[in-house]
C-alpha cells in the first residue's frame, strides 16, 4: 500500500477533528474522499503531511511499509508524498517563474517537462506575475497543481482541486491529472497514486476512482466502489449518508 491510515484520531488546539479514521490507497490507485465543508477532509491531508499543529492522539499512518506517524514533514516529501492546497497564499515580490525554477532544480526536473506542464495548464502568461497575485480561483488551482506535479510524487494529495473552478478550468485540471497518472516515468518503480479530497465530486467526469470514502464530522461513514459512492452522493447528498450512519451507530 502507498498509504494506510489505521484508527487515526487527531486534535487541533484541543478540538477533536478526526476520530478513528481508517483509509487505504494501493499503488497506482485513485481514491476520492468526499464530504461537506468542515467535515475533516483537510485535517486528514494535514495529518498525512505531518503538520505539527495536528496532534495525533492514536492510530498510525503507514506509507510503503514505513510507519511515518512521527516522521517530519520534509522526510515525508523525500519518500514521495506531495500535496496541493485549497487556498495558497499570495506572495508579492516572488515571480511565478522563479518559484518554478527553484522547484524544478530541487526535484531534478528537466526544463522541457516544466515547459510542457506550463503549456498544458495554459499558464504561459502568468510566469512574470507575482505568485498568486491577481490569479482567479481556477488559475490558482492550476498553478498549485503544476507545482505539485513537478515534485514527481508517488502519492499525490489534492485538497479540493475542483472547488470554485469553472467548467473550462475543471476540464484542464481533470485531463492533465489523468495524463499524469498514466504517463511513464523511469524514476518511479510503481504507478502513481492519488487521493482527491472534494465536496463536489466534479472531477469524477475526468478521473475514475477505484474507491471513494465519505467523511462526516471527522469520521468515515461510508466507503465503496468509487462510481457507486459518487452516484449516491450526487443523487441523495450527504445527509442521507449521515442518517444511515446514525441509524447504524444506534443499532
Amino acid at each position: 500500500m502507498i498509504l494506510e491510515i489505521k484508527d487515526l484520531s487527531v486534535e487541533v488546539s484541543g478540538k477533536l477533528v478526526l476520530k478513528d479514521v481508517s483509509l487505504s490507497i494501493g499503488f497506482g490507485e485513485i481514491v476520492f474522499l468526499l464530504g461537506p465543508n468542515g467535515s475533516g477532509k483537510t485535517s486528514l491531508i494535514q495529518s498525512v503531511l505531518g503538520n505539527p499543529a495536528y496532534k495525533i492522539l492514536k492510530g498510525r499512518i503507514i506509507s510503503q511499509g514505513l510507519d511515518i506517524t512521527t516522521l517530519k514533514p520534509e522526510e515525508r516529501v523525500k519518500i514521495g508524498i506531495a500535496a496541493s492546497f485549497q487556498l495558497p497564499p499570495k506572495i508579492r515580490g516572488l515571480k511565478a517563474s522563479r518559484l518554478l525554477d527553484e522547484v524544478s532544480k530541487r526535484f531534478n526536473v528537466h526544463e522541457s517537462y516544466v515547459k510542457k506542464l506550463i503549456s498544458t495548464f495554459k499558464l504561459e502568461e502568468f510566469m512574470d506575475r507575482e505568485l498568486y497575485v491577481g490569479f482567479s480561483g481556477g488559475e490558482m488551482k492550476r498553478f498549485e497543481i503544476l507545482l505539485t506535479l513537478l515534485q514527481k510524487p508517488k502519492l499525490l494529495l489534492l485538497d479540493e482541486p475542483d472547488s470554485g473552478v469553472d467548467v473550462e478550468n475543471l476540464a484542464i485540471i481533470g485531463k492533465t491529472l489523468d495524463e499524469f497518472l498514466h504517463e511513464d516515468d523511469d524514476l518511479l518503480s510503481t504507478r502513481r497514486s492519488m487521493l482527491i479530497v472534494t465536496h463536489t465530486g466534479a472531477l469524477a467526469k475526468y478521473i475514475n476512482p477505484s474507491r471513494a470514502y465519505i467523511m462526516l464530522n471527522g469520521e468515515i461513514v461510508c466507503y465503496g466502489k468509487g462510481e457507486d459512492v459518487i452516484k449516491r452522493v450526487f443523487r441523495d447528498g450527504f445527509e442521507k449518508c449521515k442518517s444511515c450512519y446514525e441509524k447504524f451507530k444506534g443499532g
